[in-house]
């Protein structure tokens, strides 16, 4: 192999606790499954030996031991598990941060060094803000944009550019940075211990005004008003109908617990990734009743129950 060759080498990295490991795990088990040629790197926050060695056993997957001295939960160490996976894989040029309970579709490969030196991400579109932002607009504000209190917070707390260089926001997950904008994820991960309550162990902190996205609001904080902000680029790993990372998240339950009838497509896939796992002879850990092949009819049952029981409850609501 060529040392050109060697630098195109795709690499990948996510993030989790006990909490999410069956997540994690179906995540490898869809990237194994569908051929995924990646160097797979798992930053472990807290996992058991056991959990760990299960990880392992996949091909080109390496676990990474979290800074110990950093309490919060994993969402707040997205920069963390990137800069830890460059460091180790030293011949990449890109990185791509897959969120914990996300899985690949199909071969997801050529999407994961895209051209450019840049941060590749998905951008918002003004009706997603729209709703996002929808308990946070004041009279004045433009629905579909980022809400003027929040974009002050942000300014004083990066306290740098004057005005903002962006109106939407990007995703925080299920995103590939360059090499060449590494700096801009230091400072991504300083920022975030810099504003984020220490024992933050969620995705979201609802009681924050400006940061209740947690990574994702101190990401766009930086977009906006960081000098250094690279250009952010659309994200290549959801352009394609047949091979893309598909969310699970972030709403509740997890599939694992249940699946909501809009997540249920993914369940075929999934319940098939563990049944084609158990034939090549990998070791399993528990598999959720939710992920097993036999169980189809309750599956399907479940989360359409589920599903009538919330539209029932949104219209007591109302």
């Amino acid at each position: 192999m060529t040392t050109g060759d060697a630098a195109k080498i795709p690499v990948a990295v996510t993030i989790t606790d006990s909490n999410f490991f069956i997540a994690i795990f179906t995540l490898l088990l869809s990237l194994h499954y569908h051929k995924v040629r990646a160097k797979m790197h798992v930053l472990s926050v807290n996992l058991s030996e056991e959990e760990k060695c299960l990880l392992r056993q996949f091909p080109g997957t390496q676990v990474i031991e979290a800074n110990p001295d950093n309490s919060r939960g994993p969402a707040s160490r997205k920069g963390e598990a990137i800069l830890a996976a460059a460091r180790i894989s030293p011949e990449a040029t890109h990185i791509s941060l897959f969120d914990g309970d996300t899985l690949a579709t199909g071969d997801i490969t050529e999407y994961l060094c895209p051209e450019g030196e840049a941060l590749f991400g998905r951008w918002k579109t003004p009706e997603e803000d729209g709703r996002i932002f929808a308990s946070r607009y004041a009279a004045d504000d433009t629905v579909g944009t980022i809400p003027r209190q929040i974009l002050q917070i942000w300014q004083q707390d990066v306290n740098e550019r004057t005005t903002p260089r962006i109106h939407n926001t990007v995703c925080g997950g299920n995103l590939t940075v360059h090499r060449n904008a590494l700096g801009f994820i230091e400072r991504w991960q300083s920022q975030m211990n810099k504003v984020l309550p220490e024992n933050l162990m969620g995705a979201h902190d609802f009681n924050s005004k400006a940061y209740f996205q947690v990574d994702e609001s101190v990401l766009n904080s930086l977009l906006a008003f960081a000098h250094d902000a690279p250009t952010a680029l659309p994200a290549k790993l959801n352009i394609d109908p047949k091979a893309y990372v598909a969310h699970l998240g972030p709403n509740t339950p997890k599939p694992w617990v249940l699946w909501r009838p809009e997540k249920l497509c993914y369940y075929p896939q999934v319940a098939g990734f563990f049944a084609w796992a158990k034939k090549e002879g990998y070791e399993l850990p528990l598999v959720p009743w939710t992920f097993q092949q036999r169980n189809k009819l309750a599956v399907i049952a479940s989360a359409y129950t589920f599903g009538a029981a919330r539209w029932l409850k949104g219209r007591l609501k109302a």
